[in-house]
C-alpha cells in the first residue's frame, strides 16, 4: 500500500485468507466463466482460493491465473508466488503470467533476512530479459511449462526493463528463451496456448454449473423501500 509520506509497505492482513463473501464472489466468477486473479493477493489468499485447506473451503472450482506475477524464491516481493502456492497451482491447472514490471523481477533483502513492514530492495543490476527468462525456467522446472504465460503490466507500471519497452520487443523474449534451451513448441505455449487453455476450462466448469443449475450470487442487502407502498 502507498503510504502518507509516498513510499510502498505491506499492507496489514484483514481475512487471513478469503471472507465468506470473497467465496461467494469467486464461486461466481466460476459460474460466469470469468478467470480468477490471484496478482496482488496475499499468500494466504492464493493458499484459500487454490483450496490448501478443502476442510475450510475448497477453493476455486476453475483454473486461476497471475496475471502478472513472478517467482518469489528469486525475488522475495509478497507479490510473487511462493513455491507451495505454485505447487497447489498445478493441481488447478493454472498460470502464472510472468510480468516485467522491475520491482518484481529483481529484488532482495539486504542481509537475507524480511524486514516486517517493508518490501525488498529492487536490484537494478539484474533487471534484464535473461532474468525474466530465469522466472519461467524457474517455474517450469519446478511445475511444468505448461503453467507459464506472459504477464507484461506494461499498463500499470512506471518503468520496465530494458528491451521490453512495448509488444513489438517481444521477438527478443521469445529469442532469449529459445537461446536458453526453451523448445519452439514450449515457448508458444507461453506466449499464449496455455492462457487459451485455461479460458477453455474456465467456460467448460461455468457451462457444466449452469447446466446443473446454479443459481447467481446474491448480495444479502436490506430490501428498498417501496415509494408507492402508502401511496393514497
Amino acid at each position: 500500500m502507498l503510504t502518507s509520506n509516498g513510499t510502498l509497505r505491506p499492507s496489514s492482513p484483514k481475512w487471513g485468507g478469503v471472507s465468506k463473501e470473497g467465496q461467494d464472489l469467486v464461486r461466481e466468477m466460476n459460474r460466469l466463466g470469468v478467470i480468477v486473479d490471484l496478482s496482488h493477493t496475499s499468500a494466504d489468499t492464493m493458499r484459500a482460493v487454490l483450496g490448501a485447506d478443502p476442510k475450510v473451503w475448497e477453493g476455486t472450482l476453475a483454473p486461476p491465473v497471475f496475471s502478472h506475477s513472478n517467482a518469489f524464491s528469486l525475488c522475495p516481493h509478497p507479490r510473487n508466488v511462493p513455491d507451495d502456492v505454485l505447487q497447489l497451482l498445478k493441481k488447478r491447472d493454472g498460470i502464472v503470467m510472468v510480468t516485467f514490471s522491475p520491482d518484481f523481477v529483481s529484488c532482495e533483502w539486504p542481509d537475507g533476512r524480511p524486514i516486517k513492514g517493508r518490501l525488498p530492495r529492487r536490484v537494478d543490476a539484474n533487471l534484464t530479459i535473461p532474468q525474466v527468462i530465469r522466472h519461467m525456467r524457474y517455474i517450469g522446472d519446478l511445475i511444468g511449462y505448461e503453467h507459464i504465460g506472459v504477464g507484461s503490466d506494461f499498463d500499470g507500471v512506471a518503468s520496465v526493463i530494458d528491451g521490453l519497452e512495448d509488444v513489438s520487443r517481444y521477438p527478443s523474449l521469445v529469442a532469449e528463451m529459445l537461446r536458453q534451451g526453451i523448445s519452439d513448441k514450449v515457448a508458444r505455449d507461453i506466449i499464449g496456448e496455455n492462457l487459451l487453455r485455461v479460458w477453455r476450462k474456465v467456460d467448460k466448469i461455468a457451462a457444466r454449473l449452469q447446466a446443473e443449475g446454479a443459481l447467481p450470487a446474491e448480495d444479502s442487502l436490506p430490501p428498498l423501500d417501496n415509494p408507492w407502498e402508502n401511496h393514497p
